[in-house]
């Protein structure tokens, strides 16, 4: 299995923003750990049976930031497992409030005979008459919402909640004591086994964390600008790397502006690398491990992803959900507003289909072996082209023919963004030979719906 899996689900579930996701398994020990998918599957889970990676959250963010529907699904079936185990908690107003938007999303519009609540999971306690009677008039009050608009009403609530997106590590302290490692957006929590809070640590006043073995060594400073070091003693040395690079990443992710080439190639050498590093080229990759797997802010991946949804001519747009308008069930936010508008979207069935031609074009020129990079390389004398430069030459049988390679050419087939490029302007030039073109606002030129979202995306 490629380190890239991710972006292959990811791509088949229709979902752009794949850096919000990771691949997570369970370790030998019972932790919970992600996948570094800068480095090879083998140097991560050996000793490890059965292999099974579970596609995740990794980094949760506000839900106006999301702009696909298959992403806030994601979140929102995310968060509700996070619930159900106890780590995220809330007043019982809100409990209320979350108890109904569930049912609504899971069991539609409220009927007694079918109508089941989550209050007693939300809250560790059985809910009295009055409340029930609470939770069902809230339901009642949601009839007609469809499941996307219901599911962003929940993020909205459970973005709110104290614990939203922090990551928990277990562990013991200088004294045995075992407590719960929440690793966030603001910086650390450290709780008690009952989730009770100990202290809270922000990442300014973080000057280093450090790993030795199964201990994580956090050096803080103290109002008084004396510096103490925090002790965290871990199961295993890979859980010890887990918090340690949860810490460094969600620092990285939700505090900068972009990844520092500090954190993005911090790498170490098994011993086969160190001597290739030695007696052949210093930059060589033979051997290399990537400490950190993080190669874009919450900005950046937000940025990325408007111009990607831009450049592809899909805008998921999401403003009826955001703002909580009714709707049918069987329709999405997105198709009601294209009905209100009354605009034809012959075009737009055009675009995905064009859309769809490309990215099978754009996977039949990447590396069969890393499936990230482009092919640029053939193998002779055989003359096969299925690799990127950097994969053929760690290779020295062609893995199409089996036969041996004498030397690697580099070759200079059309990129996949020329292409696209091309492409899409073939498909412009189609679209204004029609008789009768579709009429919309200058301003967002690739999209049927014509909301403000549209306006402030295609002009930022």
């Amino acid at each position: 299995m490629s380190p890239h899996e991710r972006i292959k689900v990811c791509r088949k579930l229709g979902i752009i923003e794949v850096d919000y996701f990771g691949l997570q398994f369970t370790g030998s020990k019972g932790e919970n750990l992600w996948l570094n998918l800068r480095n090879r599957i083998c140097q991560q889970m050996d000793n490890v049976t059965p292999c099974r990676l579970r596609l995740r959250v990794k980094f949760f963010v506000e839900p106006h930031l999301i702009l696909q529907e298959q992403t806030r699904n994601l979140f929102f079936m995310h968060v509700k497992d996070d619930l159900h185990n106890g780590h995220l908690r809330m007043c019982s107003e809100q409990a209320e409030e979350l108890s109904a938007l569930l049912a609504q999303a899971e069991f539609g519009d409220y009927n007694q005979n079918t109508a089941q609540y989550s209050y007693s999971d939300l809250c560790g306690e059985e809910p009295d008459t009055a409340t029930i009677n609470s939770i069902i008039s809230r339901h009642k009050a949601l009839e007609g919402l469809s499941q996307a608009s219901v599911e962003y009403q929940a993020l909205q609530l459970i973005s709110a909640l104290e614990h939203y997106g922090v990551e928990w590590h277990w562990v013991r302290d200088a004294n045995a004591q075992r407590l719960a490692i929440g690793v966030g957006p603001e910086g650390i929590t450290i709780c008690k086994e009952d989730f009770s809070l100990v202290n809270r640590v922000s990442y300014p006043v973080i000057q280093i964390a450090t790993q030795s073995g199964k201990s994580v060594y956090l050096t803080v400073t103290k109002d008084t600008n004396d510096s103490v070091v925090l002790l965290f003693k871990l199961i295993s040395n890979r859980a010890a790397s887990g918090l340690y690079r949860a810490i460094t990443e969600t620092h990285a992710f939700y505090r900068c502006d972009t990844v520092t080439n500090a954190v993005m190639m911090q790498y170490s050498r098994d011993f086969k690398g160190h001597l290739a590093s030695l007696f052949l080229n210093e930059h060589i990759n033979v051997g290399k491990k990537y400490v950190f797997d993080i190669r874009r802010t919450s900005k950046e991946v937000y940025d990325h992803a408007r111009r990607a949804l831009y450049n592809a001519g899909v805008v998921d747009l999401v403003s009826r959900t955001q703002s909580g308008e009714r709707s049918s069930p069987s329709h999405s936010p997105s198709r009601d507003s294209q009905q209100d508008m009354g605009l034809d979207c012959s075009s737009c069935q055009q675009s995905r289909a064009l859309q769809e031609r490309l990215q099978k074009l754009k996977e039949a020129l990447l590396c069969m072996l890393c499936c990230e990079e482009e092919i640029d390389a053939a193998f002779c004398p055989c003359g096969h082209m299925v690799c990127c430069q950097n994969c053929a030459n760690q290779l020295q049988l062609c893995p199409v023919c089996r036969s041996e390679v004498e030397h690697v050419q580099h070759v200079y087939l059309p990129t996949c963004t020329s292409l696209l490029s091309l492409t899409l302007n073939d498909n412009h030039q189609h679209r204004s030979s029609i008789p009768t073109p579709i009429h919309r606002d200058t301003d967002s030129p690739h999209s049927c719906s014509t909301t403000e979202y549209e306006h402030k995306l295609y002009h930022a």
